[in-house]
């Protein structure tokens, strides 16, 4: 299996039906003081196949929102919805309370950038292809090459933000996509003769970026006491994580290692999200989350009273599903024109290549470092589907390989959106001396109390740190001490 994605480029004369690009009035139950503008509709990407990729643009809350710049912001799975997750449920200006009316939420990362929520790929959410075999064996290949499509044509929707700042985001499996269309961006860039996109970083969260390294969470549940010292021992002989990602991917799980799984659910519990060892459960939903591939998603639930919407809401899935399920917010959206079969869900989409899982992403983030892309890789460090150790082994690795030197120590870093000084997390930046300054290229970061989607549970550490990486500025390492 090749370990980097082929890349095509994409000429700037590429012809597409025109796209729908429509401004959004006024969402159903939505707050009355809004001052940003929303839009969303379809960017046509193959007009022959009839394929069209669903987004959500959220202009920034600023008096002049070309003074700032465009973030674009995927979910993982692969499968799963950035306008249920990403928008609605982590960063985006609302969020559905109990009574069924949005709430703002006052950590929207439309606070500090333009952003750009799509569906992607194809069948995931609003997103479709009117030829079926279009659903077939979709891969990471096709993935990246139907964003840069969707890219280059929102940018002849919104040609005001073709100058922008650009920067690529995402979580989980987003640590495929994100980088692999940074890569096309920059082959873009090179071999057309249109203006060059401005991608300026990327920023992963809980992200896969190598198969065997990052989802080997084994010491991480035996240190917070959720499996035993003998299933940590069988972990470690009987069934290793790179044994059972190999055998996993193939589809030929030995024996032996069944064993084990069955043995760590068993003392995982089906009340526990790998997601978030700490969340309290809700049972009214029983939606998939993005967990299609990486870990089974529990679907029960405990019930909790709660005000309309708080951080890591575990109930808040259920009415993100029931709102964006309405026929008055699915037109306000302009979405589902073409009257899809199915309800819209969290995750599902097309038949998706599972051998891509294995796809080893490292060699595509040291090539963007080569070509002077900074990279922010952060983790909740409650989420035991991508630990943070393990992302915290591949920022080391890209360190030593790029020959970088840590800038500072490994220190806390402040949440600088509470009054309270707590810490956010961990940090440590890597980078090179030029010109007489230190420049930083590589961070990594954890949050403390978070989830595998971070902004869900830790909402204002995710801006402070949203805000840092924008700005390129580092997370802040001292606090005000109230006199």
């Amino acid at each position: 299996m090749q370990s980097l994605v082929c890349f095509t480029v994409i000429s700037c004369l590429f012809l597409v039906s025109r796209a729908s690009a429509e401004l959004i009035t006024r969402l159903p139950a939505q707050p009355a003081d809004v001052s940003f503008k929303q839009y969303s509709g379809y960017i046509v990407t193959d007009a022959k196949h009839g394929r069209a990729l669903f987004y959500y643009f959220v202009e920034v809350d600023a008096a002049d929102p070309l003074l700032h710049p465009l973030t674009l912001w995927f979910n993982g799975g692969p499968g799963c919805s950035s306008l249920g997750y990403g928008a609605f449920m982590e960063h985006g200006p609302f969020q559905p309370g109990q009574d069924g009316n949005l709430v703002k939420n006052q950590y929207s990362w439309n606070l500090e950038s333009n952003i750009l929520y799509v569906e992607s790929p194809i069948g995931v959410g609003f997103s479709y292809s009117n030829t079926s075999s279009d659903y077939i064996g979709v891969d990471d290949t096709f993935t990246a090459e139907e964003n840069l499509k969707f890219l280059v044509n929102w940018f002849k929707e919104f040609p005001q933000y073709r100058n922008s700042d650009l920067f690529l985001t995402g979580e989980s499996y987003a640590g495929h996509y994100v980088p692999q269309l940074a890569a096309l961006v920059l082959d873009y860039n090179k071999r057309s003769n249109c203006r060059p996109i401005k991608l300026k970083a990327l920023a992963l969260g809980n992200p896969l970026l190598d198969w065997e390294i990052s989802i080997d969470n084994t010491e991480f549940l035996w240190s917070h006491g959720v499996i035993s010292d003998e299933l940590l021992m069988h972990r470690k002989t009987v069934c290793s994580r790179p044994r059972y990602a190999k055998e996993f991917i193939h589809q030929n799980i030995s024996i032996e290692c069944k064993d084990v799984i069955r043995k760590e659910a068993e003392e995982i519990s089906e009340f526990t999200d790998s997601g978030d060892l700490i969340l309290p459960l809700c049972t009214s939903t029983s939606s998939l989350g993005q967990s299609l591939y990486l870990w089974k998603f529990d679907t029960q639930h405990a019930e909790l009273p709660m005000k309309p919407v708080i951080p890591g809401d575990p109930c808040i899935e259920d009415r993100i599903h029931r709102y964006l399920n309405k026929p008055q917010v699915q037109e306000a959206l302009h979405a589902n024109t073409t009257n899809l079969h199915d309800a819209w869900e969290f995750c599902g989409g097309p038949d998706y290549q599972r051998d891509n899982l294995g796809i080893n992403i490292i060699p595509i983030l040291l090539k963007l470092l080569r070509s002077g892309i900074p990279i922010l890789l952060f983790n909740g460090d409650q989420d035991s589907k991508i630990p943070l150790t393990q992302t915290r082994i591949i920022a080391n690795m890209l360190a030593k390989e790029m020959k970088f030197v840590p800038l500072g120590n490994y220190a806390p870093w402040f949440d600088t959106m509470q009054p309270q000084n707590q810490i956010g997390g961990w940090t440590q930046s890597f980078g090179q001396a030029r010109n007489g300054k230190n420049v930083t290229f590589l961070t990594y970061a954890t949050v403390r109390g978070a989830a595998h989607e971070v902004p869900y549970t830790s909402p204002s550490q995710g801006l402070t740190l949203f805000r840092a990486f924008i700005k390129g500025s580092p997370l802040p390492r001292t606090i005000k001490i109230p006199i």
